[in-house]
Parts: C-alpha cells; structure tokens; sequence
C-alpha cells in the first residue's frame, strides 16, 4: 500500500512540472521577447490594435428597432473593443449583434473567414460556428455581421438579414 502512495505522490509531482515546463517557459517558440511581442509595428496585431478606438457612427449602422426584432430589448448598442464597429448585447438571454467595417488589415486580423455564402452580397463568406457573415463593400473595406445566437440556423438567418440591411448603408 506504501509503494502506490509513493507512485501516486511521483505522478503527481511529475505532471505538475510537465505542466510548468510546457505552460511556463519563457524560452523557445511562442515566446515574447521585444522584437516580437504583439503590437509590434507591421504586424496584425496594429490592425487588430485600431479597433479599441471608437470612430463615432458605428452604433447608427443598424437601427434599435432593426436590432431588436432579432434579439428584443437591448442595450442600445455599444463600441465593439472585440471586432470594431458596434455590439448590441439583449438585456436578457445573452444573445448579441455586431456589426462592422474595417480595412482589409483589420478584416484580416480579427475575423473568421467563413464558406461562400448565397443570400448576400458578392464574395460574401459566412463561418457557421461563430456566426460571421463577411462581404466587401467600399472601396477595400470589408463589412461584418456577427451574430451570438444559440441556435445555428436562426443566427445564419440573422446574420444575413441584418448583413443585407449593413450592405444598403454603406
């Protein structure tokens, strides 16, 4: 009995500094040293970076009634820190929108590019596990819909719906 403590107690040293050696080394591939941390000048991370700065007409892009005749009453709609733009959270039942238009830098840095997508604009792209409906529009930008909703076909529905509201805007 002595002996399976004593291998007991041995494993569980081991896997605790299996895990520090694999979680905590600050040498090797991954690492961060100064040259390339993330916000280093060129990278995405610039891109990604620009999106904490609000730009002002965000929120105007969807209006509160379109918004809410997808997921109710909600906050009226906030800058969105995660993709740009703006993010409409529902005031119960945690479902959101997110609707954004970022340059081709920022597009590529932060969003999840999905399959071809019909019953949307041209090139437009949809990535059913996040719900992200991405398509061109301006000159170079490109336009997103998030949508965090449960149900997988509803948040398509809503995604291309709103993405097609999103598109005659801008």
């Amino acid at each position: 009995m002595e002996i399976l403590k004593r291998l007991a107690r041995a494993a569980l040293v081991g896997g605790a500094l299996a895990m520090l050696v694999a979680c905590g080394s600050d040498a090797g591939p991954g690492s961060s040293t100064p040259g390339d941390r993330p916000g280093a000048a060129g990278t995405a991370d610039d891109a990604a970076g620009s999106l904490t700065e609000p730009k002002g007409d965000e929120c105007e892009r969807l209006t509160t009634d379109e918004v809410a005749d997808e997921i109710g009453a909600h906050d009226g709609g906030q800058h969105d820190f995660m993709l740009g733009g703006c993010v409409w959270t529902a005031n119960s039942g945690g479902e959101a929108i997110h609707a954004s238009v970022l340059s081709k830098d920022e597009y590529e840095a932060v969003a999840e590019i999905g399959e071809p997508v019909s019953g949307s604009a041209d090139g437009a792209v949809y990535d059913d596990i996040h719900g992200e409906l991405w398509f061109p529009c301006r000159s170079g930008d490109f336009c997103g819909i998030k949508a965090n909703i449960g149900e997988s076909d509803r948040r398509k529905d809503v995604a291309l719906r709103m993405g097609k509201i999103l598109q005659g805007r801008v």
